[in-house]
């Protein structure tokens, strides 16, 4: 693969992480055998075309020839560049990989063919972005930073941003501590007080070297690359409780509030204490033992080798659609949302594929997505809503799926083009109404309970006949080889009950607590106690969150069902949880059951069941029992399901010939 990066400076000691990060990655395409040339934006850089590192590094006036010579198959750039996007424009037809390193305050991101960002946080301050992205961590190699401690409190930054004024007000009040502040990019704070030093960038090693405590105290930070490098060497970080930060550092590092200088200097005095110290050093260790720098450089590549593999073929003639027995119109689908009623539908219209069943799902409010895509075998295709029609018609379906916003517009088009519709209900909601007043031929209800809660108020219930088909959870799909430590909440919404998960994490201090960010509702994302790690949605659920998770918290003010709580019982994890109809229809006698509105309770069962024990042994017991009953529950109703559809298949109003 010939790679063409377009980049402010290469080489030489860089100013940033970012051009750290960018080096490491473009080092590691040179290693996996491809070609990788750049660009230099900056007017700054040499004025000839050299080769570092395997890259050959062009100067900003050849970058025409750069591009003629190369004939790349993707290019890169850094969002922020000002330079950048306007050759990479004029680079037409390669797919384009934006390195989004920092959270400008510019948002716009364009419409590059993958955008790169190195931590949920950072994806998350782009939320008005709904192109394609990839969330992975800077590679960080242990071997070009680990060392022997020194004896300097340090700051790598001598800007705002990077907290320089906080580390000023500390100074001032730790007169006999001597500091060390690297000089970096930004406008710098006057540091002129007789126990800092402020120095120029070095190699990184050195700086450790001279290091006992890094300080990050920064105002915006999209990871927190630096207080990684530290802990290789065992440096305890003390830090400001960023989202990026806290994704890079866990629990591992110490949280104050940037605006709270006397607590950083309290912070700093208590780590005088040797065994404190030691207690610390540990901790940063262990957090980055783990660390596989090797691992990030393959993964970045794959996404690299991927993209070039996805680059459009030439423009052929539009060749009519195959006829589909069974699509489904909807706004959302997987892998690019993952809430409970999008898993559930991929899930019942892959037993339908499995069945022999041609099906698609038609996605209509998916900008992230690519056209076309396929998850386990079930094809998908994006269309905006006025495109969609168009394609519903040239795909002339038997069957018709359809629930939330698009069931009553999927639900009338069926009618027109004389097929079978089915209406997916996942509450008892009154914005179910219009599309149930338009007597579908199915409607298949998540639980019981929202039968008995939707019927006295809509006769249309019992007009239409019902199929309820609980959202269905593969066990083996979900099932964690082994199981954390952590009190885990999954979705940092309110009305999910993150307060309750707060309160609880609070009270418990040494306890670990993860929370996981999700994609309806506001994200209540800091602050947090010192003991919480939040981490983005993720589609490795089993990986990501199950195997770090000792206990799932469910304190929910509403839940249908609880998809979540369901995948966490098969790996025998027990959840408490708030007692809404659809919790208690899910999870049965698998789990325990508090008012969300009493954490003193909350915070005695989590402290009992933590602790391990028998409790914990017949909580885990039960969760297991129960997943074991949905299992069998869930391959009785999917076959229900199919057998529906394949009676309405058979019995679509469609002529074969008719359009």
């Amino acid at each position: 693969m010939r790679v063409l990066a377009f980049l402010p400076a290469y080489g030489g000691l860089p100013s940033t992480g970012a051009h750290v990060t960018t080096r490491e990655y473009l080092r590691g395409l040179v290693e996996a055998g491809h070609q990788v040339d750049v660009v230099t934006t900056t007017a700054t850089a040499p004025a000839a075309v050299r080769t570092e590192d395997g890259v050959r590094v062009w100067p900003f006036g050849y970058w025409w020839r750069a591009a003629e010579a190369v004939r790349p198959e993707l290019v890169v750039s850094h969002h922020g560049d000002r330079r950048a996007p306007g050759i990479v424009t004029q680079v037409r037809g390669v797919p384009h990989l934006l390195l989004v390193h920092g959270m400008s305050v510019n948002r716009q991101l364009g419409r590059p063919r993958l955008a790169w960002f190195p931590s949920q946080a950072c994806r998350d301050h782009y939320s008005g972005y709904r192109g394609p992205a990839v969330v992975l961590p800077p590679p960080i190699d242990p071997g070009r930073y680990r060392t022997t401690p020194g004896r300097l409190v340090t700051l790598n930054g001598s800007s705002v941003t990077k907290g320089a004024d906080v580390l000023a007000a500390v100074a001032a009040e730790l007169p006999d501590t001597r500091f060390l502040v690297v000089r970096g990019t930004g406008r710098p704070v006057p540091l002129d007080l007789p126990n800092v030093e402020l120095v120029d960038r070095m190699d990184p090693r050195e700086l450790y070297a001279r290091t006992r405590l890094l300080l990050m105290p920064s105002a915006r930070e999209s990871y927190g690359r630096a207080g990684v490098e530290a802990m290789l060497s065992g440096i305890p970080v003390i830090a400001a409780p960023l989202p990026g930060i806290r994704e890079a550092l866990g629990d591992a590092a110490t949280y104050v509030p940037r605006d709270e200088p006397h607590r950083w200097a309290a912070q700093i005095r208590r780590l005088a204490d040797p065994d404190a110290y030691a207690a610390a050093a540990a901790a940063a260790r262990a957090h980055t033992a783990g660390l596989d720098h090797a691992d990030r450089l393959r993964a970045f590549t794959a996404v690299c080798e991927d993209i070039k593999k996805d680059r459009p073929a030439p423009a052929r003639a539009p060749r009519k659609p195959a006829r589909a027995d069974v699509v489904a119109w909807v706004h959302y689908s997987v892998p690019y949302r993952r809430a409970g009623s999008e898993t559930m539908l991929q899930t019942m219209m892959r037993a339908l594929h499995e069945a022999g069943m041609n099906v698609l799902v038609v996605a209509s409010q998916m900008p992230e997505a690519p056209p076309q895509w396929e998850v386990d075998g079930v094809p998908h295709r994006k269309a905006d809503p006025t495109a969609a029609p168009a394609l519903l018609r040239s795909l002339r379906p038997k069957v018709m799926v359809s629930h939330h916003g698009f069931a009553e517009r999927a639900l009338i088009l069926g009618r027109r083009l004389r097929a079978r519709s089915v209406l997916l209900l996942h509450s008892d909601f009154d914005t179910n109404a219009r599309a149930l007043r338009l007597l579908p031929d199915l409607c298949v209800y998540n639980t019981a309970w929202v039968v008995a809660s939707l019927a006295p108020r809509y006769p249309e219930v019992g007009r239409v006949p019902r199929l309820v088909v609980h959202p269905p959870v593969i066990a083996d799909e979900h099932r964690a080889p082994v199981t954390g430590e952590h009190v885990t909440l999954v979705n940092l919404n309110r009305d999910k009950g993150v307060d309750t998960w707060h309160a609880v994490a609070e009270a418990l201090p040494t306890v670990p607590f993860l929370g996981v960010t999700g994609s309806h509702g506001p994200q209540i994302l800091a602050p947090h106690p010192p003991n919480a790690q939040i981490i983005g949605q993720t589609s490795d659920m089993r990986g990501d969150v199950w195997a770090r998770t000792r206990i799932l918290l469910a304190p929910s003010i509403y839940e249908s069902y609880g998809m979540a709580a369901v995948e966490a019982l098969a790996s025998g994890i027990p959840v408490i949880a708030h007692p809404t109809p659809g919790l208690q229809e899910a999870l049965g006698d698998g789990a325990l059951f508090l008012d969300r509105w009493d954490p003193p309770a909350w915070v005695e069962a989590v402290s009992e069941l933590h602790a391990g024990g028998d409790s914990y042994r017949k909580a885990s017991m039960a969760a297991r029992a129960r997943s074991a009953f949905l299992a069998d529950q869930a391959r009785e109703e999917l076959k229900l399901w199919v057998d529906a559809i394949t009676d309405l298949v058979g019995r679509s109003r469609r002529l074969p010939d008719q359009a």
